[in-house]
């Protein structure tokens, strides 16, 4: 076995960025990760220390242990005092949730053969399809509804181009490989995290759940950092708006087959549930004053759902066409 030097003390950074390193592999929640935030942006040396602590584990796994360097060895001795990590991807479990199971039946689980390709792969859904991609670097991408996707896993950089749609990703860690999503005129550059990206006809709209996003124009300037439960939205051609708060588990609900409002307005309402449904669902008239509150389930057929909406909502509804139209009741 390998023994540091008792003259040559570890640096005191590298020494943090191990006890942060350890602490980020479990179930670490959101005031932990604002902490952890904190502490990297307080010294650019924190960031300098954590990516070669990132660096010295990629090295440990492919390394005998006699060959270990003592600065990995010593790390390696912090790690195991911490509490012992989730086993991989069960730290990602309440982010998932039970979206597999919930739409296991519209689902369709892809998996990339290689670690680098570079010819984008292309993943796609129809409307009212979501599907699951698993990414060779251990990434996962839930597409939602009518969406459209390239994947680039190049030696040096993680590349997705979101061109419509929506997609929630869970972005496994590798600094040395940065991944960033290009959404319409917005870059996400991904510190560490789980998001949702939403690149409709009007704009784009990005939403933390878990870890860190930097969203920045399309050069990668004037970025914003956003943390778990905030949400950014610009329109196509404009600034975007100022960062909130949000209810991110109720943003991302789509991934496990529901849609969850909280008194948002009718037209709203059915314009999103019309991405769901093979036919399209309007309101008029005094009805495109109603709100709605409550969550709606997608594996429910079109007749269903609009059945359901009558029971909640003074509304009557008539087909006209290759449409539903909404109106309110007398």
């Amino acid at each position: 076995m390998v023994n540091r030097p008792p003259e040559a003390p570890l640096d005191p950074r590298l020494e943090q960025a191990a006890d942060w390193h350890a602490r980020l592999q479990g179930d670490a929640d959101q005031a932990v990760w604002l902490e952890f935030t904190e502490w990297l942006e307080a010294d650019a040396a924190h960031r300098i220390a954590y990516d070669k602590v990132e660096g010295l584990w990629r090295q440990l796994d492919t390394m005998p242990p006699a060959e270990q360097p003592a600065a990995i060895i010593d790390l390696a001795s912090r790690r195991k005092a911490a509490p012992m990590p989730a086993p991989a991807n069960l730290s990602r479990r309440w982010f998932l949730g039970g979206a597999a199971a919930a739409a296991a039946a519209l689902a369709v689980t892809l998996t990339s053969q290689y670690a680098v390709s570079p010819t984008p792969q292309i993943f796609e859904t129809a409307p009212g399809q979501r599907q699951t991609a698993k990414l060779a670097d251990g990434s996962t991408i839930i597409l939602n509804s009518g969406t459209r996707l390239s994947v680039a896993m190049l030696e040096d950089r993680r590349s997705i181009v979101l061109e419509k749609g929506e997609a929630l990703f869970d972005v496994a860690k590798d600094p040395s490989r940065p991944f960033t999503v290009a959404a319409g005129e917005r870059l996400v550059t991904v510190v560490g995290t789980a998001f949702n990206v939403r690149n409709l006809d009007t704009g784009v709209t990005v939403t933390v759940t878990r870890g860190l996003v930097d969203v920045g124009n399309a050069d990668g300037t004037a970025k914003q950092r956003l943390t778990p439960g905030q949400q950014i939205s610009a329109l196509h051609g404009h600034a975007p708006s100022p960062v909130t708060a949000v209810d991110a588990p109720a943003v991302t609900a789509w991934a496990q087959g529901r849609l969850s409002f909280d008194n948002a307005p009718l037209p709203q309402v059915l314009m999103e549930l019309s991405r769901h449904y093979p036919l399209p669902m309007r309101a008029e008239g005094a009805a495109t004053g109603l709100h709605f509150s409550g969550v709606l389930r997608l594996d429910a057929d079109q007749t269903t759902l609009l059945n359901n909406m009558q029971g909640l909502l003074p509304i009557a509804v008539v087909r006209q066409g290759d449409s539903f139209v909404l109106s309110k009741r007398p």
